[in-house]
């Protein structure tokens, strides 16, 4: 490959937000005993594509999550490809992909990651997440723009409650039908979230504790309960299962019940001018009305 254009930093990245942001990333790949790179030759984009068609479950399905020819020409164009490596053994753990996207010059998309089964607990995703933020400022962008499945629950607390992204738009049946082994048979609602990556530890916008009234709950069957909520409410809240995808493979029918319901909660309050600000562990999203 050619030999990388130095980056043209922008005025907005300040040196504090990214010796900030190097701290954080340091500290997560100590946490996680790992290391983060660039990937850039032929045989690492080999097994960066086998790596996601494992942890998607795509084997005999006719599909791939991501070429390598793709990683290759993504890495060429000065796009973010990168691996997370175990410090010990060697073995890639873990990937991520992400293009520039609009406003040119100031944001990223964050495409697609992933992290072997196995590693899955340790920390992984955080800091490939925090390594793709340095990198971010590193080549002067300030947002960062991804989607995520709204029924899982432990993306979700990571991606609002720790990173503090903003969940701006929900969209329904985002990709159409995917063939994959964990999408197959399931609309692809998407959240999509912003990250303002200059704010280095956000604080949550609502208290996780504070009382809500429910637009969604989760019923003494564990089914979804659909509810009207005043307008003049503090703080409403859409419970979500803690683990809906155990629930996709035991009851695949209930979970397209959650899915429908949690896709109108949204669609109905983000209409009606309710903005996402809080994420309870639990399994929750609070959202409040300016």
């Amino acid at each position: 490959m050619e030999t990388p254009v130095a980056p043209q930093i922008s005025s907005q990245v300040s040196e504090e937000h990214r010796t900030a942001a190097e701290d954080q990333l340091r500290e997560a790949l100590d946490d996680a005993r790992i290391d983060v790179r660039i990937i850039e030759s032929a045989q690492e984009a080999a097994d960066a594509s086998l790596l996601l068609d494992e942890v998607w479950n795509v084997t005999g399905s006719g599909t791939t999550v991501l070429e390598p020819s793709l990683f290759i020409a993504l890495a060429h164009a000065r796009n973010y490809t990168a691996a997370a490596f175990d410090r010990d053994s060697g073995q890639m753990l873990g990937v991520t992909v992400g293009f520039f996207a609009a406003p040119v010059g100031t944001s990223m998309h964050s495409h697609v990651a992933g992290v072997r089964h196995e590693a899955v607990g340790r920390g992984v995703g955080a800091a490939m997440k925090l390594h793709q933020r340095l990198w971010c400022l590193e080549h002067g962008l300030t947002r960062m723009t991804w989607t995520f499945d709204p029924l899982i629950a432990r993306n979700a607390h990571f991606n609002i409650a720790r990173l503090g992204a903003r969940l701006v738009d929900y969209h329904e049946d985002f990709y159409g039908q995917m063939r994959d082994g964990v999408n197959a048979g399931q609309a692809s609602d998407r959240a999509f979230v912003d990250w303002d990556l200059t704010d280095a530890r956000p604080s949550p916008l609502t208290d996780p504790d504070a009382q809500a009234v429910a637009a969604v709950r989760i019923d003494d069957d564990g089914r979804p309960q659909e509810l009207d909520v005043p307008r003049e409410a503090p703080v409403v809240a859409i419970e979500i299962p803690s683990d809906i995808e155990t629930l996709r493979a035991t009851d695949p029918r209930l979970a397209a019940q959650w899915r429908e319901a949690v896709r109108r909660g949204f669609v109905e309050l983000l209409a009606d001018g309710w903005l996402v600000s809080g994420f309870r562990r639990s399994g929750a999203y609070l959202l409040t009305h300016p």
